[in-house]
């Protein structure tokens, strides 16, 4: 089984990481690059999960979906990112198949497409989620993050898209952490659901009624197939392997602190599982 991680796992060994069984390219210039007599980079970019299970079944097989966030010094606050993904785009079959939100509404509020800006707060971070499918194809897709205005700086990641298998019960936030917009205190993330595969086809219902009301009760879901649902809850319906995940856009205006996170199986046996999410007040992260 795959395990989701904000950084990467495994070691590099000749021009190449070895992360869960596959063997991965690193670029000369994977790292982001600091200016001249900085010891910090100018920007860094990081993906959650790094590496995704596909999830769906007919007629919307093989979704996936990314946290992107981008964080830069706070000297370029208010500056726009470009967020390119060329690859992921391939590897979901064309434009419209890759679809983005900005939780924030600082900036372009969704897109389709490769390329998705976004604008940084008043710390110098933006976030971005990108839903891909149906149809995604198992791969290592590289992401690039571009400051607008000089000194052009690109930072990037990699994320996996994994085939479809199952997995052990649990439910997972993607991330499971997040420091929010200082703009709009608006923060996004995934909630990803494995039950055994003997529940396939069965829906869930997946909730975080503690994060509706820190956010005033705002908190837009957006299903696999690009749905949106408003409400403290949302349900959706397993795959073949027991897996299924949500998009939870949360704010404007969350306040900080844990929230517990459910997902219901909505028949016999009628099992919980929980996980927690922490929403972090504004802070410098580079």
């Amino acid at each position: 089984m795959f395990r989701f991680r904000r950084a990467a796992l495994g070691v590099a060994v000749a021009g190449l990481t070895i992360a869960g069984g596959l063997a991965m390219p690193v670029a000369a210039n994977a790292a982001p690059v600091a200016l001249a007599g900085q010891q910090q980079p100018t920007c860094v970019v990081n993906a959650s999960p790094n590496n995704f299970i596909e999830a769906g079944m007919s007629p919307q097989p093989s979704r996936v979906a990314f946290v992107i966030t981008v964080e830069c010094v706070p000297t370029f606050s208010e500056q726009y990112v470009e967020i390119h993904a060329p690859q992921l785009m391939n590897a979901c079959q064309g434009p419209y198949q890759l679809t983005w939100y900005n939780a924030a509404n600082n900036g372009d509020t969704t897109g389709n497409g490769d390329t998705f800006k976004v604008r940084l707060d008043d710390d110098g971070n933006a976030t971005a989620v990108v839903l891909g499918g149906p149809s995604c194809a198992a791969s290592w897709d590289l992401i690039e993050a571009s400051l607008a205005v000089a000194p052009f700086t690109t930072a990037t990641t990699w994320v996996q898209i994994a085939p479809p298998v199952t997995t052990q019960p649990g439910v997972w936030a993607l991330p499971a952490w997040q420091v929010e917009d200082a703009t709009s205190s608006s923060v996004a993330t995934i909630f990803y659901v494995e039950f055994p595969s003997a529940y396939a086809e069965q829906t869930v219902t997946i909730g975080d009624a503690e994060l509706y009301d820190s956010c005033a009760g705002q908190i837009t879901w957006i299903l696999p197939n690009g749905t949106p649902k408003a409400g403290k809850t949302v349900t959706t319906t397993l795959d073949n392997n027991g897996n299924a995940f949500v998009i939870a856009l949360a704010g404007p205006s969350c306040a900080s602190g844990n929230t517990l996170v459910t997902a219901d199986l909505t028949g016999p046996p009628y099992t919980t599982l929980t996980t927690q999410f922490t929403v972090l007040p504004p802070r410098v992260t580079v």
